[in-house]
């Protein structure tokens, strides 16, 4: 949660933990210290309080800070203005947010939104998908992974490696790649991060870490999951 608002981000806290009760906002008044906080915590998902005209700091940076957020992470973006103007809403829906709310939107349909989103952004799937010759299974839905039907416990940096490799199945992700949509741009060139967010990844879906079955290497390229080949695996179903 971007806003200069404390009462309006308590409120929104409190309307999310009615259907979401295990989940924890993070609040900064600060524009410039965002972004920063949105690399670090891998949210699920960004409210940004975009308050009217002279109302705060915000007001100046908000289209901003939509398109420095885009640069750098798909994260889902709602923004939250009580201001009306038609233009305000397309700019931002075109700069790249969600959703355009009044802060006072009835708690319900709040609730109801904010779920449509993440439907659209996370689609819910109870069919686990059989990757890698089966071995390697994700559900969307619980952002659980599952090796050979055993399940593993993944950092939000793990599992989104996990996830950006398995979108691009069979294709090589270049180092410079994975670092600008895992980490941000900041880290663009940090190859050592990267090394190290897969090194601990392979320790837990590979059999043995240091002969991967999963996770491939293209020395000075990047990395890569080969795709499956032969007959298509049986999908398991989390039981």
């Amino acid at each position: 949660m971007v806003s200069d608002s404390k009462d309006l981000s308590q409120n929104i806290s409190l309307i999310l933990r009615v259907r979401w009760p295990e989940s924890s906002l993070f609040h900064t008044a600060e524009a410039t210290e965002s972004a920063e906080l949105i690399y670090r915590e891998q949210p699920d998902i960004v409210m940004l309080h975009c308050p009217e005209p002279g109302g705060g700091p915000l007001a100046l940076d908000c289209f901003g800070l939509i398109s420095q957020i885009r640069s750098f992470s798909n994260v889902p973006i709602i923004v939250l203005s009580g201001r009306d103007g038609v233009i305000d809403k397309a700019r931002a829906l075109q700069l790249g947010a969600d959703d355009w709310m009044i802060p006072s939107t009835v708690p319900m349909e709040f609730i109801a939104r904010v779920s449509a989103i993440l439907r659209r952004c996370f689609p819910s799937n109870n069919r686990v998908s059989s990757l890698v010759n089966g071995k390697l299974g994700i559900n969307y839905a619980t952002r659980e992974v599952f090796v050979s039907g055993k399940q593993v416990k993944l950092t939000p940096i793990e599992y989104k490696i996990l996830c950006h490799l398995v979108r691009n199945e069979g294709s090589v992700v270049s180092h410079t790649e994975l670092l600008h949509n895992i980490w941000g741009p900041k880290y663009g060139a940090d190859k050592e991060i990267l090394k190290m967010g897969v090194y601990r990844l392979r320790c837990k879906i590979e059999q043995d870490h240091t002969n991967p079955e999963i996770i491939f290497n293209e020395r000075g390229v990047g990395y890569m999951i080969r795709p499956s080949h032969a007959t298509e695996p049986t999908p398991f179903v989390i039981s």
